[in-house]
This record gives structure tokens, C-alpha cells and sequence, in this order.
């Protein structure tokens, strides 16, 4: 009986936290199981995100998990400019994971660590047998939050998954940064072929230099990108050095099964044109942990029922991923001339919502002005 759950989740990433916390605060006998050894941000991560982040989530702004306010600066092939001068914040993901984790321990869900998932199978009953390196569970509904090679999915038979970019991040110290408060992303098909390349300050110590392309090595472009900035980055050390693949190419179909749920990088939950994922997936988190614990206590864990996650996260998210993976489809296919031009039409708020997903259409009017943009921008975006 003491393996006996109604919510299990697997991964404990932000979804993954933020749906165990939900899932028992609305009254649901809660596990949550991470492979790793220890609750941290164990994946590359450039770690900036907007205020609003930390609002949805619950999680006060502390210096712990605030490390630097940041402003930002979006540069075209060119080197030149726009500045967006809402100011976000540069978090320690690890720290922020654990206080969620430590919200949900609070709210009664169980955390275990080292528990890898082995394999997952469908009672006749309907209920979730999970079988990991240490124990064996049975959960009315699990809730893979286990990242873009989920092993949930796997194990469910789900074979989707969304296009991935390979990124590369190193953290270095003893650099000397023009920029010490300002997060700066580099657009360029000789800089990140159909992605970008990132320089986040972390305090005054640390820096966070990374990049994703697609079309040839990240590890290449990034060392090369590190070597455009002699002055700034030729006597940083690097400290950290990890690669991942980041799902860009929207929300999977087959995110829904009877009795499960896949979320966060595991369904593509990302946004695509900036591969921001934080806020995404905590929103995804607390959706989907409301919505299982609901269906546990009407006794209808089907399909049907936990589609109510898509529905809402549709609403508030699904579209701005969709509009994002539009305006990034349409951006990846200009040339570094016609990206500089851009810069030149664009004004910081042009630049928020192409990448948030968010007044597309009113970008896309602007953009008709101008012939060499509007057949393969503009259009695309209407």
C-alpha cells in the first residue's frame, strides 16, 4: 500500500516540481521520482527568464535564486542593436527547482531521488504499474516530466517528438563583460545558422556563453563565437561545459494517454523562436497537477478527461508557441542582409512579441512597408 499513488511524476525538472506541488495541494497522494541523484538543473540552460516567471510559480524573488537583474540587447549579423530595456532576472535554476520541490514536500508529495524508471505498463484495472531501479509503484495517473528523451514516453509507445536543437553552454569566470546588467543574443547565418548565440552575465563572477544551431557542430560556432570577443572572454575560464537538444518544434500531438501525461520538454512545451523553456514548463507543471488530481477524484483518469490539461494550456500557452514556431520558420529563412534590415525596422516591443508569440499580426503590418521583407516575412507571419 505505501507504494500506492494517485499522482506519480516522472522527472523533477520545473514541470515536474510544479506538478507535484498542485497535484497535492488538491488533496492527491503524491510521488515524484528524479533519476538523478539530486534535485538541480542538471540541463544547459542560458537561466534567464522574465519576473513574471517567478510570480507564476510562487517563488519569491530572493537573492538565492535572483542572482542579476538583466536588461537585454538583440543583435543582428552586423553588430548592431536593439535594446529591450524590461529588465528580467538571471536565476540559479537548482536553487529555484528545490524551492518548488521544497513547496511541494510541504503540500505532502513524496520525493525520491535515484529512482530511475525502468518501465511503465497499463493494469487491467486501468492503473499505471511503474517500475524503477528501486521500487515498484502504482499510480492512478503518471505524469512524465522527464525531458526531450523521455523515457515515459518511450515506455508509452510514443515515438513523436518535437524538433530538437542541438545547444552548447559553457559557464565562465575572469571574463571582463562591456555589458555587466545586460543579457545579449547574436542572430547571424555565420554566427548560429538557424538559431543563436547568447552571452548572460551571472553576477559578478559568472558568465553563461552558449549557442544552438542547426546545420552544422555547436561546438564549433561556439568556439568561434567565444573568439569574437577577445577583450571580453579570451582570459575566461570555462567551468561548465554541457550540450543538449531543445525541442523547437512545438507541442507533440500524442501528449495525452488514459492515466498519463507528457509536459514540459518531454511534449515540446518550449518556446520556439527563443528555446525558452522555464516558464512554459512551470505553467505546464501546475496545469497538469491540478488537472490529474481532479481527475483522481472523480474516478475518470481516461484520456477524455485528462485532455483538460490541452485545453487550458492551449489557451494561455499553445498558441504562443504556435505563433513563436511561425515567426522562428519564417526568420530562419533570411539572409544575414536581410536580418540586418530587420534590425533596422523592428522597436524592442516588435521584438518581444515575435519571440513570445504574442501581437504577431501587428509586426507582420509593419513589416509589409518594406519589400524586401514582406514576401518572406511579413506574409509567412500573416
Amino acid at each position: 500500500m505505501e507504494n500506492n499513488y494517485d499522482v506519480l511524476i516522472v522527472g523533477a525538472g520545473p514541470a515536474g516540481v510544479c506538478a507535484a506541488k498542485t497535484a497535492a495541494l488538491n488533496g492527491a497522494k503524491t510521488i515524484i521520482l528524479e533519476k538523478q541523484p539530486t534535485i538541480m538543473a542538471s540541463k544547459p540552460c542560458g537561466e534567464a527568464t522574465s519576473q513574471q516567471t517567478l510570480k507564476t510559480a510562487g517563488v519569491a524573488d530572493k537573492p538565492s535564486i535572483v542572482m542579476h537583474r538583466t536588461d537585454a540587447m538583440v543583435f543582428s549579423p552586423n553588430l548592431k542593436s536593439i535594446h529591450i530595456k524590461e529588465i528580467g532576472f538571471s536565476l540559479n535554476k537548482t536553487m529555484f527547482i528545490q524551492e518548488i520541490a521544497a513547496a511541494a514536500a510541504e503540500a505532502g508529495a513524496q520525493i525520491r531521488v535515484r529512482e530511475e524508471v525502468q518501465g511503465i505498463s497499463r493494469a487491467s484495472d486501468g492503473t499505471m504499474n511503474i517500475k524503477t531501479s528501486q521500487n515498484e509503484y502504482r499510480a492512478k495517473v503518471v505524469i512524465g516530466a522527464d525531458g526531450y528523451n523521455s523515457t515515459m514516453a518511450r515506455n508509452l509507445g510514443v515515438s513523436e517528438k518535437s524538433e530538437p536543437i542541438p545547444t552548447v553552454q559553457y559557464i565562465m569566470v575572469n571574463c571582463h563583460l562591456e555589458y555587466p546588467n545586460t543579457v545579449r543574443f547574436y542572430l547571424g547565418n555565420e554566427i548560429a545558422p538557424m538559431g543563436y548565440a547568447w552571452i548572460f552575465p551571472k553576477g559578478e563572477k559568472l558568465t553563461e556563453v552558449g549557442i544552438g544551431v542547426r546545420g552544422g557542430s555547436a561546438k564549433q560556432y561556439l568556439d568561434k563565437f567565444v573568439g569574437m570577443f577577445p577583450k571580453e572572454l579570451a582570459k575566461g575560464q570555462i567551468i561548465d561545459y554541457r550540450g543538449a537538444p531543445v525541442p523547437v518544434g512545438g507541442i507533440i500531438e500524442n501528449n495525452i494517454q488514459d492515466g498519463a501525461m507528457l509536459i514540459g520538454d518531454a511534449a515540446g512545451m518550449v518556446i520556439p523562436l527563443t528555446g525558452a523553456g522555464i516558464h512554459s514548463s512551470v505553467a505546464a507543471g501546475l496545469m497538469a497537477g491540478e488537472v490529474a488530481a481532479a481527475a483522481v477524484s472523480e474516478g475518470n483518469c481516461s484520456k477524455k478527461r485528462l485532455e483538460e490539461f490541452n485545453r487550458k494550456y492551449d489557451e494561455q500557452w499553445g498558441q504562443r508557441i504556435k505563433k513563436s514556431l511561425k515567426a522562428m520558420r519564417a526568420i530562419e529563412q533570411l539572409s544575414d542582409n536581410e536580418l540586418n534590415l530587420l534590425q533596422q525596422v523592428l522597436a524592442a516591443d516588435d521584438i518581444l512579441d515575435l519571440a513570445n508569440g504574442f501581437e504577431i499580426r501587428k509586426v507582420a503590418k509593419k513589416l509589409l512597408a518594406h519589400p524586401a521583407l514582406a514576401v518572406k516575412l511579413a506574409k509567412s507571419l500573416v
